[in-house]
């Protein structure tokens, strides 16, 4: 009788795998061989889950952001505060960040890559930008309405929280001394500052 294959676990450890071996030698030098050995796996079986090294950075990137995107659908379903569901937003995204620091030093790698080249980053980097402006958007424009945030330039606000990630993914990516707590302290200061009874 034929053994029963785990097909997304192997999906799954094919992608981490790949993520080791992306942020030990760097993306741009890694090949489907190197990848297929160090997964333990053959060429033509990683062919048969994967089209590219692309296609495995894309599946973790979709990962990481599936798991937030599922925290902001569920703080978005309750009726807490837009406070209470900015910051588990945040802390999710966190999570995330401090939980994959392989993931992160590959994403610098890449970016580092694609500058270097002129070239513009993968569009699944780009949609997950975008995607989470979108989310401290809604989120403090019902802030707002509700009169819990007083009222600010969206956009930039947005932009100021999403770029306390940024920060911390470069605190990640380039020194040994990334703290989350640290990253979760400076950015309940900035959402301190957005409370309606907060003093300017």
């Amino acid at each position: 009788m034929a053994r029963a294959v785990d097909h997304e676990g192997r999906k799954r450890r094919i992608v981490k795998e790949s993520l080791r071996l992306f942020a030990a030698v760097g993306y741009a030098q890694v090949n489907f061989g190197m990848i297929a050995k160090n997964c333990g796996v053959s060429r033509t079986l990683l062919y048969t889950y994967f089209r590219n090294k692309r296609a495995i950075f894309n599946k973790a990137i979709e990962e990481v952001t599936s798991r937030v995107v599922a925290t902001y659908e569920t703080a978005m379903a309750t009726g807490a505060s837009a406070d209470a569901k900015l910051r588990r937003v945040c802390a999710a995204v966190f999570d995330q960040l401090y939980g994959n620091r392989d993931f992160i030093c590959v994403i610098a790698d890449v970016l580092a890559g694609y500058r270097r080249k002129g070239a513009t980053p993968f569009e699944k980097i780009a949609q997950h930008t975008g995607g989470l402006l979108r989310v401290f958007t809604r989120i403090l424009e019902e802030g707002i309405a509700r009169g819990e945030f007083r009222p600010v330039d969206v956009p930039r606000a947005a932009s100021v929280l999403y770029s306390q990630f940024e920060a911390a993914a470069l605190r990640i990516a380039v020194t040994n001394t990334a703290d989350r707590a640290e990253s979760v302290a400076e950015m309940d200061a900035i959402l301190r500052t957005l409370r309606a009874d907060s003093v300017t």
